[in-house]
């Protein structure tokens, strides 16, 4: 495990075989529901990503891991925000006092053939001048996933509503904006590249909104 911390947020990403087996008693009906259409493999890394959640939340008792109507993790009778993602053998986890999210993704060409369905013709044009165009597709969407998930009610577009600003590979972070309907939210992004996969995370700024053209 590798985990980061700063202020009031931990980020952490972990490795596990498929074959790893994590405790199912002390999960809560509701979680055990939720594994039961699972894979074997998406099950390991269901409970994978759930166990390195639990590990850096430092929590007195282990809390039930629920979801909300539109489908975001929350830690029930925690007012602690958190987010989970999982690739393959790799799961990363986040716990914050803001909006947050993370996005872990193993390196693959799948996102080239998607690319023109979540990027803008900015977006492109600046894959195009990376001098590693695979590892800066999975950054762009990292970062827009990371995003989608700490806005958590869906319906965003990942090019009409998620813009991704000052993004240097070399430089740990970039800035991101959810724009819908009047909605104007702002973000921290960052980010490694590690050997195998894109870890990105982001934590939300604390002063958000437009209303009539001005910020409050």
């Amino acid at each position: 495990m590798h985990k980061m911390a700063w202020d009031k947020a931990v980020v952490a990403v972990g490795h596990h075989r498929e074959n790893d087996i994590y405790s199912e008693t002390t999960l809560a009906p509701e979680e055990q529901k939720r594994l039961e259409d699972l894979s074997p493999r998406k099950k390991s890394e269901w409970l994978a990503s759930r166990e390195l959640l639990f590990q850096i939340a430092e929590l007195k008792a282990r809390a039930q891991c629920l979801y909300d109507d539109f489908g975001k993790p929350y830690l029930k009778d925690s007012s602690v925000q958190i987010s989970v993602s999982h690739s393959d053998r790799w799961c990363a986890a986040m716990v914050c006092d803001r909006s947050c999210g993370v996005d872990i993704q193993v390196y693959s060409d799948t996102v080239r053939r998607i690319a023109d369905r979540f990027l803008t013709p900015e977006d492109l044009e600046a894959v195009r001048r990376s001098n590693d165009p695979l590892r800066y597709l999975h950054l762009l969407w990292g970062a827009k996933e990371c995003l989608y998930k700490a806005y958590g009610k869906r319906k965003l577009g990942f090019r009409e509503h998620i813009f991704i600003q000052a993004l240097h590979p070399a430089g740990h972070h970039a800035l991101g904006e959810i724009r819908y309907e009047g909605l104007h939210l702002s973000y921290d992004i960052y980010f490694r590249l590690l050997p195998e996969v894109a870890w990105v995370w982001c934590v939300e700024h604390p002063v958000n909104y437009i209303v009539a053209g001005r910020k409050l």
